[in-house]
Order: structure tokens, then C-alpha cells, then sequence
């Protein structure tokens, strides 16, 4: 997939997910349970968060420096999670967005968009919106 196709994607993914948890009450959107204890709020947070991340990595990349390395994923989620939470829901939206613009703004700068900067965006990004998408929409129909 080109650079452009992927950019479109993880717009037009992006737009479903925001979809997706404007579509719940707002009364529903700090109840845990769109995935084992995580409401939507939550996942807007993951969303966004991740996002960030992928930026920084594409950004190091570009400039030729090392990726960051294996970790504790589970606990940097957990973490990602007890963060969110301590955010108002606009400071969510406010900060996802931005994370969003950095990362594809990272990858619209790379020379050359190689099968790691790919992977990388394409799991934290559109794939990643897509499968919590998906999940969002479950728990508002349940």
C-alpha cells in the first residue's frame, strides 16, 4: 500500500471510530465493558496514545535512530489506561487529534516508507481504530 492509501485509510478509520463513540449516550461512554474493563472513553485514550507512539517511531525512523525496544506492553497499556482516566473526555479528543497529526505528518515525511514504517503504522493506526471500532459498536448494540 502507498503512503497515500495509507493515509486515507487511517483517516477514514479514524472517522468511523469517532463515529462509533459519538453514536453512544455520553452516559455510556465512561461504562466499562466495550472490552474487559475498558470503556470507550478508555479506548478513545488507547487510540489516541498509540497514535503518539507510532509518530515517535516513524519520527526516529526517518532520522535513523533505533526504534524503541520490547517492553511490558500489557503494563504500558495499563498505565495508557490510568492516564485516560484522569483526562477530561475534550482533553482526550484534544490530544488524540494531535497525536494523529504527528503521525501521519512522520510518515508523510519519511524518504521512503519501508515494510517496518508500514507495520508499524498501519498496526497502531487504521488496523488499530478498525478492531476498536468494531468492538464500540458491539457494546452500543448490546
Amino acid at each position: 500500500m502507498d503512503r497515500d492509501e495509507m493515509l486515507a485509510r487511517e483517516d477514514a478509520a479514524w472517522k468511523a471510530f469517532v463515529a462509533s463513540v459519538d453514536a453512544l449516550p455520553e452516559d455510556r461512554r465512561d461504562v466499562e465493558g466495550v472490552v474487559p474493563g475498558w470503556s470507550a472513553k478508555d479506548l478513545a485514550w488507547h487510540n489516541g496514545y498509540w497514535a503518539g507512539y507510532v509518530g515517535d517511531v516513524l519520527e526516529a525512523i526517518g532520522a535513523g535512530r533505533p526504534v524503541p525496544a520490547d517492553q511490558d506492553w500489557d503494563a504500558l497499556n495499563d498505565q495508557v489506561i490510568v492516564d485516560g482516566r484522569a483526562m477530561s473526555w475534550d482533553d482526550i479528543w484534544t490530544r488524540s487529534e494531535e497525536n494523529r497529526s504527528r503521525a501521519r505528518a512522520a510518515l508523510a515525511a519519511l524518504t521512503d516508507v519501508t515494510a517496518a514504517a508500514e507495520e508499524e503504522f498501519s498496526g497502531e493506526t487504521y488496523e488499530h481504530y478498525e478492531e476498536h471500532t468494531a468492538e464500540v459498536a458491539a457494546f452500543a448494540a448490546a
